[in-house]
């Protein structure tokens, strides 16, 4: 029987075979290193990069020591492996005063974590007590009585988690009050603040300086009332002066005198509502010194806006004359 002979490889096929050995053990290599560089990477930051020290920079409501003992993050821990965004959104819901949480990390095992507070700027009824509310909204502290805030009534709050934002969408007049704590702080009229009453969404009452009752149909354009009401107050009335400033149906501004009595009851929604006239008696002044903060151009020069002051009758005839009479801002 004849041996077959071995088909002879030809140099182009020998090159081909030694160039996809090469390729297979330099892939292999490859996988080698980057297996070997990963290893040392975890091996790394198991045992080098831990968390020694945690540093706690501007808390005032809170003890430093209590918002290391509140964090997701402990000592020993990876300082790598966690994250950060969703730690910082955890304090935020776990200290309610808390504004804003950032988290730094310092090498090779310190973390310094720097907090900026709130503080309660209105209280509202809820739960049988009041829940303490920032201006952004977000409920910081149930409470057995006011703390002397302004308070809020015309709304109840039931079951609000403390650390959360109030939402706008639970109710209309949750949105209202947002609008108006937001637009009060925008015209830094936010301190002196002394109530708001929204029992009636379409005549909403703000209390001003404990003096003034600011009365508006609703939120629409409520940064330009309340511009032109702190203009009015500053400029045309004077210190001792209290009552009550509303817009007619004509969108004409109106002063009433009236008792300290009478404006905090207003809060509570206890005080009577003037009447409000939509046309004008004979007798009525017209001004020109009331500044509309809303018609100022590019500029920076303001217009002038005229106001009617007109006589109210029907009041309370046991009133003074003074007190009947609406006089114009």
């Amino acid at each position: 029987m004849r041996r077959r002979r071995r088909r002879q490889k030809t140099p182009e096929q020998v090159r081909r075979r030694v160039s996809r050995r090469q390729r297979f053990f330099h892939t292999i290599g490859r996988i080698l290193f980057l297996g070997i560089l990963l290893a040392a990477a975890t091996l790394a930051l198991t045992v080098f990069f831990k968390v020694d020290t945690i540093t706690v920079e501007g808390a005032q409501k809170y003890r430093a020591e209590e918002i290391v003992a509140g964090m997701d993050v402990k000592q020993g821990d990876n300082l790598y492996l966690w994250n950060k965004v969703k730690v910082c959104d955890a304090m935020l819901e776990k200290f309610p005063y808390l504004q804003s949480v950032q988290i730094r990390r310092h090498l090779p095992n310190a973390l310094v974590v720097t907090v900026t507070e709130c503080s309660a700027s209105v209280a509202i009824a809820s739960n049988g007590g009041y829940l303490l509310l920032s201006k952004e909204g977000k409920a910081l502290e149930q409470s057995a009585n006011s703390n002397g805030l302004p308070v809020v009534t015309g709304m109840t709050l039931t079951d609000v988690p403390l650390g959360k934002i109030l939402s706008s969408d639970s109710s209309e007049a949750a949105d209202d009050l947002l609008t108006i704590l937001q637009t009060l702080d925008a015209a830094d009229m936010l301190k002196d603040l002394a109530f708001i009453n929204l029992s009636d969404l379409h005549d909403i009452h703000i209390g001003y300086l404990k003096r003034f009752d600011i009365r508006v149909d609703s939120v629409d354009n409520l940064a330009y009332y309340l511009r032109f009401a702190q203009t009015v107050i500053e400029d045309r009335l004077s210190p001792s002066d209290i009552g009550q400033l509303y817009w007619d149906s004509q969108n004409r501004l109106h002063y009433v005198p009236d008792t300290a009595e009478n404006i905090e009851k207003a809060g509570l929604g206890l005080a009577s509502s003037p009447v409000v006239t939509d046309t004008t008696t004979k007798d009525s002044a017209e001004q020109t010194d009331a500044v509309d903060p809303s018609s100022s151009d590019s500029s920076g020069e303001s217009v002038e806006e005229t106001q009617d002051a007109d006589d109210l009758s029907g009041e309370d005839a046991s009133t003074a004359d003074e007190e009947n009479a609406d006089e114009d801002a």
